[in-house]
């Protein structure tokens, strides 16, 4: 595991400890089925075994960790991955109809520079991953809605930390940055009925991808 976070006090060090934990689950720093001891958490980080006791359990609730005898990275079956692509859809298409009404001139720059950052065929896959997951966080945080926010969260599965590999061909990637920039464009229009109807499709788009490298139907 890489460089531990800097050191934080009294209560912080459990959201600390979890946002570290989480991150590394999410970028496949943790893969599937990795074990998680408390004490090797504790000596990474430079904290107390308490903190990540309770980051653990967080985790757990938020279905990134599962117990079995200790603490597991979860791997989540077939099923529960088409749930979360269903439910993503929604949330995504929402948080850009209230985009749409409350989105700032500098957030649309931010995504408009994202996205030729995107589209320089230089760029490494991992790289992309970690800009595309920023162009999506801003939409939410322009949505300014705290329910929305938490159900984003909730329903990020981020498709190079699944078992099977997901593959973006070429074509794929130019539907994802036609959509991005249509989206971009719907929300500089305050159109938030299109800018809804894109943010599915996009999610969508993804989804059929993932379920093709999954074999799920």
């Amino acid at each position: 595991m890489s460089t531990p976070p800097p050191q934080s006090r009294g209560g912080d060090r459990a959201e600390v400890v979890h946002e570290r934990l989480r991150e590394a689950i999410l970028s496949a720093e943790l893969r599937p089925n990795h074990r998680l001891v408390e004490k090797d958490i504790a000596d990474w980080l430079e904290v107390s075994r308490t903190p990540v006791r309770e980051a653990l359990f967080r985790l757990v609730q938020e279905g990134l960790v599962i117990q079995r005898k200790g603490w597991v990275v979860r791997d989540h079956t077939p099923a529960e991955i088409l749930e979360m692509i269903e439910a993503r859809a929604g949330v995504e298409a929402h948080a850009a109809y209230l985009a749409a009404q409350r989105i700032t001139e500098a957030q649309l720059t931010r995504m408009e520079e994202l996205i030729v950052t995107m589209e320089d065929d230089s760029v490494s896959r991992l790289r992309l991953n970690e800009l595309n997951n920023v162009f999506h966080d801003i939409v939410t945080e322009s949505a300014t809605n705290a329910v929305v926010a938490q159900l984003h969260r909730r329903t990020k599965i981020n498709y190079w930390n699944l078992n099977q590999p997901v593959v973006f061909t070429p074509a794929d990637d130019e539907i994802v940055n036609t959509q991005h920039r249509q989206l971009v464009a719907a929300l500089r229009a305050r159109d938030g009925e299109t800018a809804s109807r894109i943010a599915r499709q996009h999610v969508d788009n993804t989804g059929r991808i993932i379920r093709d490298a999954l074999g799920l139907t």
